[in-house]
């Protein structure tokens, strides 16, 4: 049995079935687009993440050389504490130098500084920009 309305055949217990596909398929393609954002978030957030690391690791090695010409020719451990504002907003710390020598091997005489730890850091601890790389028993002979 069927009732004739505006000219279309419809059979009665088919009202509205076009309209749940619809609604279904909205769900997915919304479901869809925002998975497909939320990825390419995630990649650009760990693309300047790694850039970040890479920079503090530059970092770190610049802060080494730094402290390793302050110290040439026998300087003593107080000339190199801690580096401030190298390019990124990072700072090189150095803890606990232990210096030792002088020894003469060949006529040269030469020191050997020893820190527990070199760090370079840069943003604020628990935020999403916060980076530190550390080095562990540095040691620098001048």
């Amino acid at each position: 049995m069927s009732i004739r309305r505006a000219g279309i055949l419809r059979a009665q217990g088919e009202q509205g079935f076009a309209l749940i596909g619809a609604l279904f398929l909205l769900v997915v393609l919304a479901a869809l687009g925002a998975f497909a954002v939320r990825i390419n978030m995630t990649q650009g957030h760990t693309s300047a993440l790694e850039l970040q690391e890479a920079r503090a690791q530059a970092a770190l090695q610049a802060g080494i050389e730094y402290a390793a010409a302050r110290l040439q020719g026998g300087g003593l451990c107080n000339r190199v504490s801690t580096i401030p504002a190298l390019p990124g907003n990072f700072a090189v710390t150095f803890t606990n130098c232990v210096q030792q020598g002088p020894y003469t091997i060949n006529t040269t005489t030469v020191f050997i500084y020893t820190f527990q730890e070199v760090a370079a850091t840069s943003g604020a601890y628990g935020t999403p920009d916060y980076v530190r790389r550390t080095a562990r028993n540095v040691r620098i002979t001048s």
